[in-house]
């Protein structure tokens, strides 16, 4: 795993404690990236504002061989390796808020939510995904993607009290994040994505 990497008020002008916790601890929390889907409630941590929320720079690159999608952070080592590496991939580049969630049955994982890039137009996916991100700030929510034109659909439960109240991990949001994302975050111009980005052999 890549040194650990603090996300905090360069990133979302918010400063975040960094606990330096072991990875053995990191991986008994299974965190995945994932969206919530139709058919589970799920929250945010209970006294987490919109804007502690981290706001990255994500990259969605597509394998050519496996047609799998994969997410990386990018974060330059300094502010100039950020300047180019933001502008080679800025075709597959979306700011994106990652939000930490845990679900009806004590899982925690990590929402990629898009926003429109520089020069986008706001799309309804984009308003409704903010929409849902608040709800969960107040409980529980059953939140899903319906479709483009309405975006995410967020319910609420009939009772707030009728799900179990499991603790959240001790872990700060860049523990998360860095467990989550581990390799794939870009902080040179070394890295594999980059070279397979602009055709170069690995």
């Amino acid at each position: 795993m890549a040194d650990k990497i603090t996300w905090d008020s360069s990133t979302t002008q918010k400063t975040l404690e960094d606990n330096n916790r072991t990875l053995g601890e990191l991986e008994s929390q299974g965190v995945t990236i994932c969206k919530p889907t139709a058919g589970q409630y799920v929250r945010i941590k209970p006294g987490t504002k919109f804007k502690d929320l981290i706001w990255v720079s994500v990259a969605f690159h597509t394998d050519a061989k496996t047609q799998k999608e994969t997410q990386y952070i990018i974060k330059g080592e300094n502010a100039e390796v950020d300047r180019k590496l933001q502008h080679i991939l800025r075709a597959i580049i979306k700011p994106c808020i990652l939000v930490p969630y845990q679900d009806s049955g004590g899982n925690e994982s990590i929402w990629i939510v898009k926003q429109p890039g520089k020069g986008q137009t706001s799309m309804t996916s984009h308003s409704s995904s903010i929409r849902a991100i608040k709800g969960m700030l107040d409980g529980w929510r059953m939140v899903w993607f319906g479709n483009l034109k309405i975006g995410y659909c967020c319910e609420h439960p009939d009772d707030q009290d009728s799900f179990e109240d499991f603790e959240f991990g001790k872990f700060s949001t860049s523990d998360l994040i860095n467990f989550a994302f581990d390799d794939n975050i870009v902080t040179t111009l070394d890295n594999d994505l980059i070279k397979a980005f602009k055709g170069r052999k690995h």
